[in-house]
């Protein structure tokens, strides 16, 4: 795009900021809500887990058709054709809970529906931002858009432990339906440049068979798909289901103790990617990428082991830091490295590829748990063993210290 205004300038990239912020800001109260929701109202905290699995399980199965489809079709109408059906089953979760039949069971549908419209909102949506904004800014806008979509994640759990202080559940998931109305308006004003790509008449397998050849021939591609299987893999079960474990049954914390912990990872991110929006890394982005993960690691195995909420706080604040400073080297790594027709579907496979074993992590935590075995010896064995991978791969693979 070499007449694109300015990044700051750009009405596109301005309305789809102004719409992830809200959006970013309604999930984050609305999450934190019905994860509560699930521990404390309900007492299933053995099969959190299995919602999220729920979640997961669609998500990763319809990726691969998300990926192909934001290659064919408008990212910004499968964007707004997705929040919108998010606003409708946020109010359907409403009605159930107005009659009392909000139990696990009717979670579990819920988040599996979800996960369903994630896997085409995600591909659209990582892949519509280098659409709309220059080659040069793209480094900057991925920056600010984890930054600033942050600044809801903070204060969304702030605001959720309040909420959940001085009203019920019924109204802070109606309070966040609305919010995600507002945002799902915003992407309906963006005008997405048509770019008329020449290809022929092929079927959705060959174009997704076309997308996975060309992902594993291209070795920074394929270094970053067995970096995130890793991760994902042994760090986001153990985090997802372990701080409520920890700060009801260890730190013996309220909503509010929850929500500051969500908010500290929530604040790194946003201290994180302001330093990565002034100082966009453009050299060993990979190497970067694997020794933070590591370090990442590092800190998940100290979480379960402090008896004091400060430390914990912090903890988390310099895991939030680290998970911006890998994605969003990542996220430009991908998006300069692919060719632009084949775009939506690179990303949809990384992300597929990368959480294909979160409900993995998901079910091996639940299922420790189920066995007895404390939080306190799942998070340190996990987070040890996912900083030893990372240091094999940047032996094994040349690729991750020498590509820029």
């Amino acid at each position: 795009m070499t007449s694109a205004p300015t990044l700051f300038r750009n009405r596109n990239f301005g309305l789809l900021w102004l719409a992830s912020i809200i959006g970013n800001f309604a999930l984050a109260i609305a999450m934190m809500a019905e994860t509560w929701y699930v521990v404390k109202t309900l007492g299933a905290k053995e099969q959190l887990g299995w919602v999220m699995i729920a979640g997961s399980v669609p998500r990763i199965a319809l990726m691969a058709v998300g990926g192909v489809l934001a290659d064919r079709m408008s990212r910004s109408r499968i964007i707004l054709i997705s929040l919108g059906l998010r606003v409708l089953l946020l109010f359907s979760l409403v009605g159930l809970l107005h009659i009392n039949r909000l139990d696990i069971w009717a979670l579990t549908i819920f988040a599996f529906l979800y996960g369903s419209l994630d896997a085409f909102f995600w591909p659209a949506r990582d892949t519509l931002t280098p659409a709309i904004v220059a080659d040069s800014d793209l480094t900057r806008a991925n920056s600010i858009m984890l930054t600033t979509n942050q600044v809801g994640m903070v204060f969304g759990p702030v605001m959720g432990g309040a909420m959940l202080a001085l009203m019920g559940y019924e109204a802070i998931f109606s309070l966040t339906g609305g919010m995600l109305l507002i945002a799902t308006i915003c992407i309906a004003f963006i005008h997405e440049p048509v770019i008329k790509v020449v290809r022929e008449a092929t079927s959705m397998i060959t174009e997704l068979k076309e997308g996975v050849v060309y992902a594993l021939q291209t070795p920074i591609l394929r270094a970053l798909m067995l970096i995130y299987i890793t991760a994902n893999l042994l760090f986001m079960g153990p985090l997802a289901l372990g701080i409520p474990i920890i700060v009801a049954d260890y730190l013996k914390g309220e909503a509010s103790t929850l929500s500051y912990l969500q908010s500290a990872f929530a604040a790194g991110m946003v201290i994180g990617g302001i330093l990565l929006t002034i100082y966009p890394p453009s050299k060993k982005r990979l190497l970067m990428i694997t020794v933070i993960i590591a370090i990442e690691g590092v800190l998940l195995s100290l979480l379960p082991l402090t008896p004091w909420i400060w430390a914990a706080v912090a903890l988390q604040f310099f895991i939030g830091m680290g998970v911006a400073g890998n994605n969003v080297p990542m996220m430009s790594l991908i998006q300069q490295s692919a060719d632009r027709d084949k775009l939506g579907r690179v990303m949809s496979l990384n992300n597929m590829v990368s959480m294909g074993l979160s409900p993995v992590s998901y079910a091996m935590v639940t299922a420790l748990l189920a066995a007895h075995i404390s939080i306190t010896w799942i998070m340190p064995i996990f987070g040890l063993t996912m900083a030893l991978v990372m240091l094999v791969l940047t032996i094994q693979l040349k690729v991750i210290r020498t590509a820029n």
